[in-house]
């Protein structure tokens, strides 16, 4: 971390968030390891809700944007453990909030599981905890964040971004570690090792 770094915490969102993560992120906040403020982006889209908080984050001159969803919860040390790393993108994976509870994102290879410890290469991440460095918005066409059909199936936002931040040449790093301490809310907690 140097004197510049400046992390925007943005959390697209609805009317309310979960008390769970809202405690999550004031703990977080106390001790952050890093310059940081929130950003909020209400909409019922949350492809509409990132691309807002983009253009905030812009706006007010960070160099690092946290996307954090409202459903998922995180480790209080998280922005240092991201920010460690020193890479353009990445994040951790996090499971399904419905049965079976698979991981959301995919390696390299094409497979949708965990990943071991440590840091891994990925084809796509979930953007729900996910730290990007503010330049790779300026290498992308806007919008950053859509959904598209492919075939029978509708392409999520955070596949968008992945696929297009590739296709510009940067990488998408998955923290194998942290992503064993994320969870996803839903009718409860669901966890990695809720993985069937």
């Amino acid at each position: 971390m140097t004197s510049t770094t400046r992390v925007a915490i943005a959390v697209p969102s609805g009317d309310m968030v979960h008390a769970e993560f809202a405690m999550r992120l004031a703990n977080m906040c106390l001790n952050p390891g890093a310059s940081c403020f929130i950003v909020n982006a209400r909409s019922s889209l949350v492809m509409v809700g990132r691309n807002q908080c983009v253009q905030a984050v812009q706006l007010a001159g960070a160099s690092h944007l946290l996307f954090l969803d409202s459903d998922i919860v995180f480790p209080t040390d998280l922005i240092s453990r991201l920010l460690a790393h020193d890479k353009d993108i990445v994040g951790g994976l996090y499971v399904q909030r419905a049965p079976p509870h698979r991981p959301v994102g995919m390696t390299l290879e094409g497979k949708v599981e965990a990943v071991p410890d440590g840091l891994h290469r990925m084809a796509s991440l979930p953007t729900g905890c996910m730290l990007i460095k503010m330049g790779v918005f300026s290498a992308l066409q806007q919008p950053w964040f859509n959904t598209r059909t492919v075939g029978d199936k509708i392409m999520g936002e955070d596949v968008y971004f992945s696929e297009n931040a590739r296709q510009a040449g940067f990488d998408i790093w998955c923290d194998g570690t942290l992503s064993r301490e994320l969870g996803h809310i839903g009718a409860k907690l669901y966890m990695l090792s809720d993985t069937k």
